[in-house]
């Protein structure tokens, strides 16, 4: 989604200077490519602050233990999804269809980018090891599913608030299952357009039929 340069550190910061919320951010990069390059096993304080260039302590000072600079992390990550999201609902218009459309196709090819494609698996692993994690996961999701249901409910609103609920689960779900089949040097990337097709079709007649467990 949005490029390393323009992200912003989110969570609070021990420093509110500029230097300091660049160290901050350069820290928040740095555990990103730490997860993407060597893995969730590896994923420590010590190895984060090497990464950055930086000592253990200096990156204590901002974050102060594993789950903060985890929370930070994923709360900073969204925040970039959740900006690009605005700017396509912007550019789009006003139509919630169109407007769902170029969400669903925008998170589909994200997955064929190499940070998508390994960041969330391993993601995902620290949180199989992790219960902290879990929970920092699930609230960066849930920013990402609000989304989907304004949207939604846009198109829809005679949709209860639990079926909005399991719609965005639902969708979210099986965009992201597709993960390990159309991204980064996967067999089906060459297919990424017609599953953008299918899915927003797919995900679209369930809005309008309501066809969701009440």
């Amino acid at each position: 989604m949005a490029t390393a340069a323009s992200a912003r550190p989110r969570s609070r910061t021990r420093v509110k200077s500029g230097k300091g919320q660049l160290t901050a951010l350069s820290i928040l990069l740095a555990a990103e490519k730490l997860l993407i390059d060597e893995g969730y096993h590896n994923f420590s304080l010590r190895k984060v602050a090497a990464t950055a260039g930086l000592t253990l302590g200096n990156l204590q000072y901002y974050y102060p233990s594993k789950d903060a600079l985890t929370q930070a992390m994923l709360d900073n990550c969204i925040q970039r999804y959740l900006d690009r999201f605005e700017q396509i609902r912007a550019q789009v218009g006003a139509d919630p269809e169109k407007q769902f459309r170029a969400l669903i196709a925008e998170i589909i090819r994200d997955l064929n980018t190499r940070s998508t494609t390994v960041f969330f698996p391993e993601l995902w692993s620290l949180a199989n090891h992790d219960d902290h994690a879990v929970e920092f996961m699930d609230a960066m999701y849930d920013k990402y599913r609000i989304v989907l249901m304004e949207v939604i409910t846009a198109i829809n609103p005679a949709l209860s608030q639990a079926q909005l609920k399991r719609l965005a689960v639902f969708i979210s779900a099986s965009i992201e299952g597709h993960t390990m089949f159309i991204g980064y040097k996967k067999p089906w990337a060459r297919e990424t357009d017609n599953i953008i097709e299918m899915a927003a079709e797919s995900f679209l007649w369930l809005i309008h039929s309501g066809s969701i467990p009440a």
